[in-house]
């Protein structure tokens, strides 16, 4: 069953992929699917044609990365421990070998890349090529950019279907060629389709008010967009024009979130919620073909078993931040359309609710050694739980256990700041290898439901790797924005990065994708098998950059940054705890630059 819907932006009042106004036409095409993605020859005639291993999954999408994709000069220079005994590697920059990268030019990637289309076989959609270059970063101890390096060429494609633009996880092609014209990366998720009708659409006045509906008081509608979301490959038999909101918030950042643009067609649930103090039951009368799904998540509790018609568990809220208990479904069809509920209880009692069209995008444990924490701030987003339940999924399977879950109103700033200004790092971020946070944010930070201490994170509160964090993810927009050009990222969170290995974010607003991506980011740090081929475990950085090719939209701008220490050492080559080598610790104090690595989706 495909559980992927739509996608959300984490970020408020940023334009959109395609930042089309609503279309004036009063129809629109339904297209069926003839195909989902690849089959098992054309999958192996690409692989033939570009010289790689045929990388072709379950689904029909072909996924390829190799050990040379995005690759940096490094060179070994040493060896030691670090805070838990555990092996380090230090390596180099080889600023000989990077002075010497000459990556393909636009022309020449362009013509190599042509040959997609006709292998892949496209129908009814619409190509826009688009060439980028993965981008080596470097700067001064101040953090004024000394150099700048292209590593590889990309050609990504942006899409569209009879003129309205498209997005989504079943609307990817994408190839890489290293500085040698070797295909380094190449990534197709394209279903087949061919138009079967012609719909009326609703008007955008009439969309505006829906999408009122998906949000809270405060938040002002802008005009929706029309288009057409493609889900990830599975088992999708049509596909609908949607509507995609464009909220307007003064406070913090909020989602753009998809409603279907044709009356009547969205799943139907009602749901009916009862409460005994910290009991709770959730069931759900719906309305829905084979292969819905519905899924559950609550705004005290991290539920991990959370699908079905009928949900009961008992609250775990922290401390004493509110008492009052949400309860949100979320139901997908199999085309990926998608309505939420939700019921609000203070305290003992029952409610009902029907859903709304739209929806989707988008204590201390004792563990072992190596462990890692999750925190996100948006538990009422489906996409949102998917990416904690999946990171903390995945690296169970592996050995590595979650000191903490903090979700919704438990997701304090405090965990993150500083224990000099008062913070809590010390006994949750800053005491775990890797963290995990899903929420809103901008260039100057990232927000919290709660006011522990307060409501936003900003750069001067962080000083990460004092303890023992070493990879940092942000699942949030604009984060590691460039703001001026001039790379100014590096001084705003250079006094955060004090030990910690590299900080994972974004230049652009990032997609809350349905399904999540937490698990996607946490499977390439380990070896991966996929049909008839075996991923190796990816550098951090790669795992970080590999996660966001395979799930964000075309356009969408991924970066990773870290110090430069004595010797031109670097965590670039890092890998996860035992997969390959990982470097020391480099504070702030032992810093003779800093770098950072840019890529386009």
């Amino acid at each position: 069953m495909n559980r992927t819907t739509a996608s959300a932006l984490l970020g408020a009042g940023a334009a959109l992929l395609f930042a089309h106004p609503a279309s004036a036409a009063e129809s629109a095409p339904i297209y069926k699917v003839t195909q989902e993605g690849m089959t098992a020859a054309e999958s192996a005639k690409l692989a033939e044609a570009y010289g790689i291993p045929d990388a072709l999954h379950e689904n029909g999408a072909f996924g390829y990365v190799g050990d040379a994709f995005a690759n940096v000069p490094l060179r070994p220079v040493g060896s030691g421990k670090d805070e838990s005994g555990r092996p380090t590697v230090s390596q180099a920059l080889d600023q000989r070998a990077l002075a010497q990268l000459r990556p393909i030019g636009a022309g020449e990637a362009l013509e190599r890349s042509s040959k997609l289309t006709e292998l892949i076989g496209l129908t009814d959609l619409e190509l826009n090529p688009k060439v980028s270059h993965a981008k080596l970063t470097l700067s001064d101890r101040a953090g004024k950019v000394t150099s700048e390096h292209g590593l590889d060429t990309t050609v990504s494609h942006t899409f569209s279907l009879a003129g309205l633009p498209v997005t989504g996880q079943g609307a990817k092609l994408r190839i890489t060629f290293g500085p040698d014209g070797r295909v380094t990366q190449l990534s197709s998720a394209i279903r087949k389709l061919e138009k079967a009708d012609e719909a009326p659409v609703i008007p955008a006045d009439e969309a505006r008010k829906q999408c009122e509906q998906l949000y809270g008081p405060g938040v002002r509608q802008g005009e929706p967009t029309l288009g057409y979301l493609l889900p990830a490959l599975g088992a999708v038999e049509a596909i609908y024009p949607s509507y995609t909101c464009n909220p307007r918030s003064d406070e913090g950042e909020q989602a753009h979130r998809q409603i279907p643009a044709v009356e009547g067609i969205a799943p139907k649930a009602k749901i009916h919620v009862e409460r005994s103090g910290e009991k709770i039951l959730a069931t759900a009368d719906a309305e829905a073909g084979d292969g819905s799904v519905l899924t559950w998540s609550s705004s005290s509790t991290a539920l991990t078993e959370n699908e079905g018609a009928q949900i009961a568990y008992e609250r775990r809220p922290r401390g004493k931040t509110t008492d009052s208990e949400t309860v949100t479904l979320e139901i997908t069809d199999r085309n990926g359309l998608s309505a939420t509920a939700s019921v609000t209880l203070d305290g003992d009692g029952e409610a009902s609710a029907e859903t709304t069209p739209g929806g989707g995008g988008f204590g201390k444990l004792a563990v072992g050694p190596t462990d890692v924490g999750i925190e996100q701030t948006v538990d009422e987003w489906q996409c949102a739980q998917d990416s904690a339940n999946g990171f903390k999924s995945v690296m169970a399977a592996h050995g590595v256990g979650t000191a903490f879950d903090w979700r919704g109103h438990a997701a304090f700033e405090k965990d993150f700041k500083e224990q000099a200004l008062g913070g809590w790092d010390h006994n949750y971020v800053d005491n775990v290898d890797a963290q995990w946070y899903t929420g809103h944010g901008w260039s100057g930070g990232f927000t919290f439901k709660s006011s522990v201490d307060d409501t936003a994170l900003t750069p001067n509160e962080a000083r990460w790797g004092t303890r023992d964090l070493e990879w940092m993810q942000l699942e949030s927009c604009q984060v590691l924005r460039d703001t001026n050009g001039f790379h100014d990222y590096f001084g705003r969170w250079g006094g955060a990065v004090d030990g910690l290995h590299i900080l994972n974010g974004f230049h652009t607003n990032a997609y809350c994708v349905g399904g999540g991506t937490g698990g996607t980011f946490a499977s390439y740090l380990f070896p991966k098998q996929i049909l008839w081929w075996t991923i190796p475990a990816l550098t951090v950085r790669n795992a970080w950059a590999q996660m966001a090719i395979d799930k964000e939209p075309s356009g969408v701008v991924y970066r990773s940054m870290g110090n430069i220490g004595s010797g031109g050492v670097t965590n670039i080559g890092d890998y996860f705890w035992g997969q390959g080598p990982t470097g020391p610790d480099i504070p702030a104090a032992g810093r003779i630059g800093r770098w950072s690595i840019t890529g386009t989706v």
